[in-house]
């Protein structure tokens, strides 16, 4: 099987597509990757028509490949990875555009329910997430002096509503006396460095479509604390990072709490540290990649 990945380059999506290319080789799977932000001779674009089994999209964003490029929506696998995508599919596209695709699926069940609350028909299936854990393993701290977040501090949605609220993080950490350092806009291949900078995580948000950051700090055995939002509170169930509540004032009470408390308590901040990156190798792509096999045999 063939498959070409019609997607963004840039950090969240190139981490994930670029660790799915990877993990999809080693099931067997040609999995190559081609920038959605370039224009491409028609003449190109045919003979890779011709080449791969699928094209691999975001719904919303595979206009390119059937308006420009003549690609038919039976070969195109779209996958929604967060609120946008699906909101951008049913405003900017035809209504009946999901029911032609090859395949339409989401990252969680939070994206299944909104999928369903939004009115489009078509019922997703679910495809996780993982995490290559071998690539951001980082040594455990021995202690806890640095905050940081994976995120984008501030995103209104369409009623004006900051989905990230940051400035909670930034807050809680500098109430605790630590220094608060968030990556911006890291390529995606400077994260994992990033992470080893850092000896927490916080992430605030309102709502995620999955959660990167969580999982990526976890993996590198940091102290993560988030809302439960997207697949964070399976992640939590599995010992890989601590619940906060999701009210404003609650959520920097209880992460002001957490990292005093393992500020001042090293030993216990490394043995809890040990614990989270032991549990995220249960998070692993390897745990979910099977799923998107099938996702995209099911028609071959």
């Amino acid at each position: 099987m063939r498959i070409l990945q019609f997607i963004g380059m840039g950090w969240a999506f190139g981490s994930v597509h670029s660790e799915l290319t990877r993990y999809l080789h080693q099931r067997g799977i040609v999995s190559d990757m081609l920038d959605w932000s370039k224009a491409y001779p028609r003449s190109d674009m045919d003979m890779m028509k011709e080449y791969y089994d699928y094209f691999y999209g975001i719904p919303g964003e595979t206009w390119p490949l059937t308006d420009n490029y003549g690609i038919p929506h039976d070969k195109i696998v779209v996958v929604a990875h967060g609120d946008y995508d699906l909101h951008h599919a049913i405003t900017a596209r035809p209504p009946e555009e999901m029911d032609r695709f090859a395949e339409y699926a989401v990252v969680s069940e939070f994206l299944r329910d909104l999928s369903i609350a939004m009115g489009i028909k078509r019922i997703p299936k679910v495809v996780k997430l993982g995490v290559n854990h071998r690539r951001f393993f980082r040594p455990v701290a021995d202690e806890l002096r640095v905050v940081g977040y994976g995120g984008s501090m501030h995103r209104a949605d369409h009623q004006g509503i900051d989905l990230k609220r940051g400035h909670l993080a930034k807050e809680a950490a500098e109430a605790a006396g630590l220094v608060f350092s968030p990556a911006g806009q890291f390529h995606y291949l400077a994260m994992p460095h990033y992470y080893g900078s850092v000896q927490a995580v916080l992430v605030t948000s309102i709502k995620e479509g999955f959660g990167l950051p969580a999982l990526e700090a976890a993996a590198a055995g940091r102290l993560v604390i988030s809302t439960p939002v997207g697949e964070f509170p399976r992640q939590a169930a599995l010992g890989a990072g601590l619940t906060a509540p999701l009210d404003d004032e609650a959520f920097k009470e209880f992460a002001i709490e957490r990292l005093t408390y393992y500020k001042n308590n090293p030993g216990a901040y490394k043995e809890y540290c040990y614990e989270i990156q032991e549990s995220a190798k249960k998070l692993d792509w390897e745990f979910v990649i099977d799923d998107w096999v099938e996702l995209f045999a099911r028609r071959i």
